[in-house]
């Protein structure tokens, strides 16, 4: 213990020593584990850190799932898929191996306090919820057994930690008091405790209301077909009992799923039951698989800007070895053993690293704040914590100490075999004798920093190529002049005649403002959002429905089609005359004709929704528009007309004769004025809604050009000392060319032609590499190949451009040695 106390005392002392050595080291580390402590702050938080659950292993989340409607992009997998609440009740009532089972949906609600409107998500949850999953409130009590028995009693919320701290201040006196919700008073029963943030780490909830409120709580789709076996509304899990094991909850549970198909035949053909643990889904498995390929890759590249850095260092201290050659032969000579001079080296790096690993918390704190600061409202919501907690700085400390003993091996065991016979003698010519071991381990460190960092420029490459892919998409309406206001007359207690009066109240106002074009209602905004319901062509009997017979649906009024600039290439548009009592019409896209009529005129064709008793015939057949993302294929859509199709939360568009965010503000004053207490949502122009669906890949892009970047500094940094280095050495021989007659030039192509020599190396070597591990990330890209011979190239270039450069800078210093001086260089 004495022995390595005095190790760190003695490598403190060399640090302080060269503190321009110590702080270039320090910062190369700092940059390179601050990078990955961001990156794995980040898949901490969202895949790692359990939900504050009791015995979360024992809870099971339960899917639907149909045979007859497949993954396209999962090798046909089942779509995992919400359940009706009546299969829920049927699950909960008949099985013998979960101790309960809890039904949960997400709703918005309009809340009222403190005279200010605002558009909150909450949860509806059956009044197990938090019993089951053992949350016991900060504040108050949770749902009690006869809150979930008589529909519509108890008015009664929990509010999340996070909503309560954050809108109320953290005012304990919340408990008991009334929060009014879509135009009702609710009482605040409890708070939940800190971190607990649901089941769904991605939309957490501002409060829980209980099953029972459904009346008064839920709208349109969910509220007309709460009791609709074919309505798939809830998220489901319930908690194992004791013994019991997720093999034999599925053989039970895909027995009771039979039956009830058997049972109930029209809504449950086809369709079963599959169960995955509840760790598994905090994120919906499909974007699950997403995020972990995205965080690999983020993983991967700033694992190589570090391994960049520790090649730097390592260059460094094999630098800064020549100048102790002396000091460690003196202690050999002495009768230090080679393997307490290798500890003592590797006590230096471990103390190098460290400091590197403490600077890197910083840059880490800087990068995290960084991300929140952009980030939309919709990711990382205000609960989820990303504090550097006890598995991060484990992290951070770990890989410290690892890099710390990667870096610093290789120069401890080459500075501590030196030639006692020269090294003591002080003669610098010997260094020659020293030169080309040391010159060969310096140069396959540059070999390798080159060979990562084309790794790390290509992905960023690659991905900037699929960032500009994805943004020059057509989405297939007029977005640069169109804005939109998102408002729900559902959670204000309206009716169907109430909501059509204020409808045409705010188009006659809106259409009246000067600088307006058009104006429309549509139930789903342009682009992210649609309800998909089952399609069934005339002649074809609902229960032999073939696979994939969904369409997204949306709701929309007069002049729609006008407003986003969408063309209807054949058929008509929607007239005041398609209302109620007249024959359904409908307008689907041409994707819809394609899948349902392939081969056939689809104009004119009847089709119904599966529950509908009446046929709706297609008048007319509009060009396709994105749906959900901009990087989807094709999907089919039927817009009906809204008259014919009521939805109490609508969108307003607004088609605008200039920039749309001039407008912002007057539409929203003059949409707020006509109902001063419905809170307005959405308010953004279009290309602000593109734009924020596009924020994960463009984060990708940023982060991953970034890092590229970092990797490229460091390398050029690296490989200007090892030149640098190179030329020292090389002072003398220099002199005596120059003095045989040598000219300026021929140093300057001989300095080159060594640097050049390695870059070339690690050019092909990273090229080789990038060629297998971009592969990794192709179901990333858009429209760019992950092998893109025009990236590789480029980016091979660009890396020998500045390689080239930093080997310059070094190989014209070595022109401008004077023979002379360099002749008695001793």
């Amino acid at each position: 213990m004495e022995t390595l106390l005095q190790d760190i005392r003695y490598g403190f002392r060399m640090l302080f020593k060269s503190p321009g050595f110590t702080a270039v080291a320090a910062l190369s580390l700092a940059l390179g584990i601050g990078a990955n402590t961001t990156i794995f702050t980040l898949i901490n938080a969202i895949f790692l850190s359990p939900i504050p659950v009791h015995d979360a292993p024992g809870l099971v989340t339960l899917y639907t799932i149909d045979a007859r409607v497949k993954d396209d992009g999962g090798g046909g997998d089942s779509v995992l898929m919400p359940m009706s609440r009546p299969n829920f009740e049927d699950f909960r009532d008949h099985n013998s191996v979960f101790a309960g089972l809890v039904a949960v949906s997400g709703l918005p609600l309009n809340m009222l306090h403190g005279g200010t409107p605002e558009q909150i998500g909450g949860e509806i949850v059956s009044g197990s919820y938090f019993s089951l999953l053992g949350v016991t409130p900060t504040l108050g009590r949770a749902f009690l057994p006869e809150e979930d028995k008589t529909p519509g009693a108890h008015p009664v919320v929990v509010l999340s930690h996070a909503f309560w701290t954050k809108r109320f201040g953290g005012d304990p006196g919340i408990v008991g008091s009334n929060l009014t919700l879509n135009g009702l008073p609710f009482t605040v029963i409890g708070v939940a405790p800190k971190g607990f943030l649901g089941t769904n780490l991605l939309q957490s909830p501002n409060l829980w209301v209980p099953m029972m409120m459904h009346k008064e709580v839920l709208a349109g789709f969910a509220a007309e077909n709460f009791d609709d076996r074919r309505a798939l509304i809830f998220n489901v899990f319930g908690r194992l009992k004791p013994g019991a094991t997720l093999g034999q909850a599925q053989a039970e549970f895909r027995t009771i799923a039979a039956n009830l198909e058997k049972e109930y035949p029209q809504p449950n053909q086809g369709r079963s039951v599959t169960l995955m643990p509840l760790a598994q889904t905090t994120i919906f498995p499909a974007l699950r698989r997403t995020f972990t390929a995205a965080g690999g890759l983020l993983m991967t590249i700033v694992g190589l800007v570090l391994l960049i850095a520790c090649a730097n260092v390592a260059n460094l201290l094999l630098a800064r070895s020549t100048a102790r050659r002396k000091e460690i032969a003196i202690r050999l000579s002495l009768g230090a053993s080679r393997a307490r001079l290798v500890r003592q080296l590797l006590t230096e790096s471990m103390l190098l690293a460290l400091l590197g690993g403490v600077l890197g918390l910083l840059v880490a704190v800087w990068g995290r704040d960084l991300l929140l600061a952009f980030r939309p409202p919709q990711f990382f919501p205000d609960g989820l914590s990303l504090d550097l907690d006890g598995r991060v700085l484990g992290f951070t400390l770990a890989i410290s100490l690892i890099t710390g003993a990667l870096f610093g091996i290789a120069p401890a065991l080459q500075a501590s075999r030196p030639d006692l016979v020269i090294e003591l003698k002080e003669r610098t010519g010997s260094q020659a004798a020293h030169r080309a071991g040391r010159f060969s381990l310096r140069g396959a460190l540059v070999v390798t920093q080159v060979a990562l960092s084309l790794i790390s420029l290509v992905g960023a490459g690659l991905f900037l190529r699929s960032m500009q892919n994805t943004q020059r998409i057509d989405p297939g309406f007029q977005a640069k002049s169109l804005l939109n206001v998102g408002f729900d007359l559902g959670a204000q207690g309206f009716d169907m005649v109430r909501a059509r009066a204020y409808h045409d109240r705010l188009l006659e106002t809106v259409r009246a403002l000067p600088g307006v074009r058009a104006a429309s209602l549509s139930a789903n905004l342009p682009i992210g959002g649609g309800i998909g319901r089952t399609i069934f062509p005339e002649g074809q009997a609902p229960n032999t429905g073939s696979v994939g017979q969904f369409a997204t649906t949306n709701s929309v009024g007069p002049g729609f089609f006008a407003t986003l600039g969408i063309p209807i290439r054949r058929g008509r548009d929607f007239l005041e005359t398609d209302r109620e009592g007249a024959p359904r019409a409908v307008i689907i896209n041409e994707e819809m004709a394609r899948h349902f009529w392939p081969g056939d005129d689809a104009l004119g064709k009847r089709f119904k929704f599966f529950g509908d008793e009446s046929f709706a015939e297609v008048v007319g057949i509009a060009a396709n528009a994105k749906v959900q993302t901009l990087t989807e294929d094709p999907q089919p859509v039927a817009y009906l007309p809204e008259m014919q199709a009521f939805e109490p939360a609508m969108f307003l568009n607004v088609k605008t004769e200039g920039d749309p965010r001039a407008l912002l503000d007057t539409v929203r004053r003059a949409a707020q004025a006509l109902e001063p207490t419905m809170p307005l949502t959405n308010v953004q122009t279009a290309e602000d809604l593109i734009a924020t669906t596009l924020w994960a890949p463009r984060m990708a892009a940023i982060l991953l050009s970034i890092f590229g970047l970092l990797a490229l500094v460091l390398a050029s940094v690296g490989i200007y000392g090892v030149m640098s280095y190179a030329v020292s050495q090389r002072t003398r021989e220099f002199g005596i060319r120059m003095a045989l007659g040598a000219q300026p030039r021929d140093v300057l192509a001989l300095v080159l032609h060594q640097g050049m020599t390695l870059v070339g190396l690690g050019v092909v070597i990273g090229l080789a590499a990038a060629l297998g591990t971009t592969r990794l990330a192709a179901t990333l890209l858009v429209g760019v190949s992950a092998t893109d011979p025009t990236t590789f190239a480029a980016i091979a270039l660009l890396l020998s451009s500045v390689a080239a450069f930093a080997s310059f800078l070094p190989a014209r210093r070595a022109t401008r040695v004077d023979p002379t001086i360099a002749l008695r260089y001793e």
